[in-house]
Protein backbone atom coordinates (compact mmCIF):
# COMPACT_ATOMS: atom_id res chain seq x y z
CA UNK A 1 0.00 0.00 0.00
CA UNK A 2 1.38 3.09 -0.95
CA UNK A 3 1.70 6.10 1.84
CA UNK A 4 0.76 8.78 -0.61
CA UNK A 5 -2.82 9.29 -2.23
CA UNK A 6 -3.03 12.05 -5.60
CA UNK A 7 -6.78 13.64 -5.58
CA UNK A 8 -7.57 16.23 -7.97
CA UNK A 9 -9.86 19.12 -7.16
CA UNK A 10 -13.41 18.91 -9.51
CA UNK A 11 -13.77 22.79 -9.06
CA UNK A 12 -10.20 23.63 -9.96
CA UNK A 13 -8.68 20.89 -11.48
CA UNK A 14 -5.73 21.31 -8.39
CA UNK A 15 -3.69 18.27 -8.22
CA UNK A 16 -2.87 17.56 -4.36
CA UNK A 17 -0.68 14.85 -2.97
CA UNK A 18 -2.07 13.98 0.24
CA UNK A 19 -0.19 11.58 2.90
CA UNK A 20 -2.27 8.35 3.83
CA UNK A 21 -0.95 8.28 7.64
CA UNK A 22 -1.32 11.88 8.94
CA UNK A 23 -3.88 13.27 5.96
CA UNK A 24 -1.83 16.33 5.64
CA UNK A 25 -1.50 17.60 2.17
CA UNK A 26 1.93 17.23 0.73
CA UNK A 27 2.06 18.98 -2.22
CA UNK A 28 -0.40 20.99 -4.78
CA UNK A 29 -0.05 21.47 -8.45
CA UNK A 30 -2.15 24.26 -9.64
CA UNK A 31 -3.03 24.43 -13.08
CA UNK A 32 -1.94 27.63 -15.15
CA UNK A 33 -4.78 29.73 -16.12
CA UNK A 34 -5.37 30.69 -20.05
CA UNK A 35 -4.22 34.23 -20.57
CA UNK A 36 -4.20 34.07 -24.53
CA UNK A 37 -6.46 36.58 -25.39
CA UNK A 38 -6.73 38.70 -28.20
CA UNK A 39 -6.39 42.40 -28.23
CA UNK A 40 -10.11 42.67 -29.86
CA UNK A 41 -11.37 40.45 -26.99
CA UNK A 42 -9.39 42.55 -24.10
CA UNK A 43 -10.82 46.00 -26.20
CA UNK A 44 -13.76 44.81 -25.90
CA UNK A 45 -13.36 44.50 -22.29
CA UNK A 46 -12.84 47.39 -21.36
CA UNK A 47 -15.32 49.03 -23.21
CA UNK A 48 -18.08 47.06 -20.90
CA UNK A 49 -16.48 47.82 -18.28
CA UNK A 50 -17.90 51.43 -18.69
CA UNK A 51 -21.60 50.00 -19.04
CA UNK A 52 -21.12 47.79 -16.32
CA UNK A 53 -20.38 50.66 -14.04
CA UNK A 54 -23.13 53.00 -15.28
CA UNK A 55 -25.38 49.44 -14.70
CA UNK A 56 -24.37 49.27 -10.81
CA UNK A 57 -23.83 52.66 -10.26
CA UNK A 58 -27.99 53.08 -10.99
CA UNK A 59 -28.93 49.82 -9.13
CA UNK A 60 -26.76 51.19 -5.82
CA UNK A 61 -28.54 54.45 -6.31
CA UNK A 62 -31.98 53.23 -6.68
CA UNK A 63 -31.42 51.51 -3.66
CA UNK A 64 -30.73 54.14 -1.70
CA UNK A 65 -33.38 56.27 -3.01
CA UNK A 66 -35.94 53.47 -1.92
CA UNK A 67 -33.27 53.18 1.69
CA UNK A 68 -34.96 56.84 2.76
CA UNK A 69 -38.46 55.45 2.70
CA UNK A 70 -37.55 52.21 4.46
CA UNK A 71 -36.07 53.63 7.19
CA UNK A 72 -38.91 56.58 6.90
CA UNK A 73 -41.72 54.11 7.03
CA UNK A 74 -39.66 51.86 10.22
CA UNK A 75 -39.07 55.23 12.32
CA UNK A 76 -42.67 55.36 12.24
CA UNK A 77 -44.06 52.04 13.27
CA UNK A 78 -41.08 51.78 16.20
CA UNK A 79 -42.93 55.88 16.93
CA UNK A 80 -46.08 54.07 17.03
CA UNK A 81 -45.21 51.12 18.80
CA UNK A 82 -43.44 53.31 21.45
CA UNK A 83 -46.58 55.44 22.11
CA UNK A 84 -48.17 52.89 22.30
CA UNK A 85 -46.38 50.80 25.01
CA UNK A 86 -47.12 52.51 28.39
CA UNK A 87 -44.75 49.73 30.72
CA UNK A 88 -42.09 50.69 32.80
CA UNK A 89 -38.33 51.23 30.95
CA UNK A 90 -36.31 48.51 32.46
CA UNK A 91 -33.62 49.36 34.78
CA UNK A 92 -29.96 48.65 34.18
CA UNK A 93 -30.12 47.72 38.08
CA UNK A 94 -32.68 45.30 38.05
CA UNK A 95 -30.23 43.05 35.72
CA UNK A 96 -28.01 41.82 37.77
Amino acid sequence: MTDRIEVVCPCCSTKLTVDVASSEILSEERPKPDHAKTFDQAMNEVRSGASRREKAFDKAFDKTKNLDDLLEKKFEEARKKAAADNSKPISPFDLD
